[in-house]
C-alpha cells in the first residue's frame, strides 16, 4: 500500500481527510506545523514540519508517496520546482482564481498551477469554492462574528451577485474520489456547493445560525469600500479587506456537473451543510 501523505493534515479538509483515512486503517503520514489535538493510529501518524522549508520537506517524502496538497500554494510550487517524484499528487486550489479581482492569493494560485502543469507527476487539480464546516476554517465564523458585534451588515448592489459555497465534507468526498479514480489525472475539477444563493441570503443565513439581532442593509459600492478598511481600528472585529469588498460586485456561482459525472458526488446546499456544521 502507498503512503498517503497530506499537508496541511491538522486544520481544514486536511484534518477531515487524515480523520477519514485514519478511521479506515489507510497509512498516512500528516504534515502541519502544530498538531492541534489530531489523533495518530498505528497506520496514521503526524509529524511537526514546516513545509515552508522546502529542504525539509524533499527530506520527508519519497518518490512512492501519494501526496494531497491541503496547504499555502506557494509551498507547493516551491517543492515542485525542486523537480521531485511522486507517484501521484492532487493538489487543492480555489476557485479565487478565476476572480475579475486578481489579488496576491490569486498569483501564488496561479504560480502553482503553472509548476503542476510543468511538472511529471500525475496530478489531479481541485479548485473548491468557499469551504465551510472544518476546523479552522473561518468564513462562516467571520460572518458570525461581524453580526454578533455590528448591528447591520452592508452589501453593495444590494448583496444580489451569487455566491455557492460547498461543505468541507463534500470537498472531502471528491478527494477520496480522486484517489480512487485514475481517470481524473490532468484534469482540473470544480468543486462548488450544491447550488448557488445571492450573497445577501448567504449573510441572512449565517446571521440566522448566530442567533444574533444583526441585519442586513443596501449601501453604495463607494461607501462599503470606504467603511472596509474602518474594521482594522475595531476591536474585536473582522477586518474586511477593500480586494474583497470587490469581490463582492462578482458572481460566484459554478456549474457542478463535473464534481457529480466525473466523481460522483452530490454536494449539500448550503442550508443542509450549514445544518450538519452546526450540529458539529
Amino acid at each position: 500500500m502507498n503512503r498517503i501523505v497530506i499537508l496541511g493534515a491538522s486544520s481544514g479538509p486536511g484534518r477531515l481527510l487524515f480523520e477519514h483515512l485514519r478511521d479506515g486503517g489507510a497509512r498516512v503520514l500528516g504534515l502541519a506545523r502544530a498538531r492541534k489535538g489530531l489523533l495518530e493510529s498505528e497506520q496514521a501518524v503526524f509529524f511537526h514540519l514546516d513545509a515552508a522549508d522546502t529542504d525539509a520537506l524533499q527530506a520527508v517524502l519519497e518518490p512512492t508517496d501519494l501526496l494531497i496538497h491541503c496547504s499555502g500554494p506557494e509551498i507547493l510550487t516551491n517543492y515542485l520546482n525542486t523537480g521531485p517524484a511522486l507517484k501521484r499528487l492532487i493538489a487543492i486550489g480555489s476557485t479565487r482564481i478565476y476572480s475579475r479581482f486578481p489579488d496576491d492569493k490569486c498569483r501564488r494560485l496561479v504560480a502553482m498551477t503553472h509548476a503542476i502543469r510543468k511538472g511529471d507527476i500525475p496530478a489531479t487539480l481541485i479548485h473548491p469554492t468557499m469551504i465551510y464546516g472544518a476546523p479552522g476554517l473561518n468564513n462562516i465564523e467571520r460572518v458570525v462574528k461581524f453580526a454578533r458585534l455590528s448591528p447591520v451588515i452592508p452589501l453593495p448592489a444590494r448583496g444580489r451577485s451569487l455566491i455557492q459555497p460547498v461543505y468541507a465534507g463534500d470537498l472531502v468526498k471528491a478527494i477520496l474520489a480522486c484517489l480512487e479514480r485514475e481517470t481524473t489525472i490532468g484534469k482540473t475539477i470544480l468543486v462548488p456547493g450544491g447550488e448557488a444563493v445571492s450573497y445577501r441570503r448567504f449573510i441572512e443565513l449565517c446571521i440566522a445560525a448566530s442567533g444574533a439581532g444583526c441585519r442586513v442593509v443596501s449601501a453604495p459600492s463607494w461607501l462599503v469600500l470606504l467603511l472596509a478598511p474602518v474594521t482594522r481600528l475595531l476591536p474585536g472585529l473582522p477586518t474586511v479587506t477593500r480586494d474583497e469588498v470587490r469581490r463582492l460586485l462578482e458572481d460566484k456561482n459554478f456549474s457542478a456537473d463535473a464534481v457529480i459525472q466525473d466523481l460522483g458526488v452530490e454536494p449539500l446546499t448550503l442550508e443542509e451543510g450549514l445544518k450538519l456544521a452546526l450540529a458539529d
